[in-house]
């Protein structure tokens, strides 16, 4: 089984305001954003380089300073078996989804 590492998640106050920043001053490219069903929110997926940023924003969610990672994104070659493996060792998984974000930007070199 083998994982690669594919973005990193925020939680951002204001989406614009945030989109502006990276995509203006970092230069940054916006390539997908969308309304989240499951969270009643937005999200943006930026990419700089060979690195892809995903911006949340919940709409019913508070966002602290210093406590925005969102989450860390992983692309697995075998994901039921990766699933029976952390039940194995009682590891708890709380919550996937199995999405394809932006499939012009392919995950896999």
């Amino acid at each position: 089984m083998k994982a690669s590492f594919v973005y990193t998640a925020l939680r951002v106050r204001d989406l614009d305001e945030s989109v502006k920043f990276y995509t203006s001053i970092l230069g940054m490219e916006l390539r997908v954003r969308k309304h989240v069903k499951q969270t009643n929110g937005e999200m943006c997926v930026l990419r700089g380089g060979v690195n892809r940023l995903e911006l949340n924003h919940y709409k019913r969610q508070r966002v602290r300073n210093g406590s925005n990672l969102d989450h860390l994104a992983f692309e697995v070659d075998q994901f039921q078996a990766l699933l029976e493996k952390l039940k194995r060792k009682h590891v708890r998984v709380h919550e996937y989804l199995e999405t394809e974000i932006d499939s012009s930007f392919p995950t896999r070199r």
